[in-house]
């Protein structure tokens, strides 16, 4: 059976995010989603909590790792991975706790660090999936790009919405073969299809502004 996931979610536990774990739980069901990855930067806070709130969802633990060479993703992580790190050291310590490594919006051209083409082909054997779907890259043929980049060279392709507010929670995502642990998710992959459609990023960043801004008021 086959079932619907976005990889890619900021909650409460991001500096910018505003989902709560009510809020994901509606976005879900309104839009036939089993679950999704919990990603918040350098924290896997977010994710451990809303598993352990959202028991009728499927929820990884994750996290949006920033690596001095760019962000990285790890599913399936038990304990936090430091920001800072070289980019194989990050992918080290994601797969030294049995976790999988997936590069976000790989070809955002308006992200100033990222990794090249090149490195991502230097690192591919540590290279779990590339997002080849995301909600809201800001250079317009960024999912194109990552898309066929990865099916030329043999990466498998996710999807994911990149929300930090409920209402964009499955605008992009990921369907895939059920799985029951990391190691059939990760067999899972090889058949992955990415769905959904980009959603305004501009939009998207003035609600992280005021989500920041929320925070900074004592």
């Amino acid at each position: 059976m086959r079932i619907k996931l976005d990889l890619h979610v900021h909650t409460v536990h991001s500096f910018d995010g505003t989902i709560e774990p009510e809020g994901l739980r509606a976005a879900c069901r309104e839009r036939g989603l089993a679950g999704a990855a919990v990603t918040d930067h350098d924290s896997l806070r977010g994710g451990l909590e809303f598993a352990a709130e959202l028991p009728d969802l499927l929820i990884v633990p994750g996290s949006e790792i920033r690596s001095a060479e760019g962000e990285i993703i790890g599913l399936f992580l038990h304990e936090d991975v430091p920001p800072g790190l070289s980019a194989p050291e990050t992918m080290r310590r994601i797969h030294a706790q049995g976790g999988l490594v997936l590069i976000p919006h790989p070809f955002d051209l308006v992200k100033l660090r990222r990794m090249t083409a090149r490195r991502l082909l230097e690192l591919r054997e540590h290279i779990d999936a590339i997002e080849g779907m995301n909600g809201k890259p800001r250079w317009w043929f960024a999912n194109s790009t990552a898309r066929s980049f990865a099916v030329e060279h043999g990466f498998a392709v996710t999807g994911g919405s990149d929300a930090h507010k409920a209402e964009h929670v499955g605008l992009a995502y990921t369907e895939m073969e059920e799985f029951a642990t990391p190691a059939e998710f990760r067999a899972a992959l090889r058949s992955a299809e990415p769905g959904g459609k980009r959603y305004s990023p501009w939009a998207s960043q003035l609600d992280r502004w005021r989500a920041r801004a929320r925070r900074d008021v004592p």
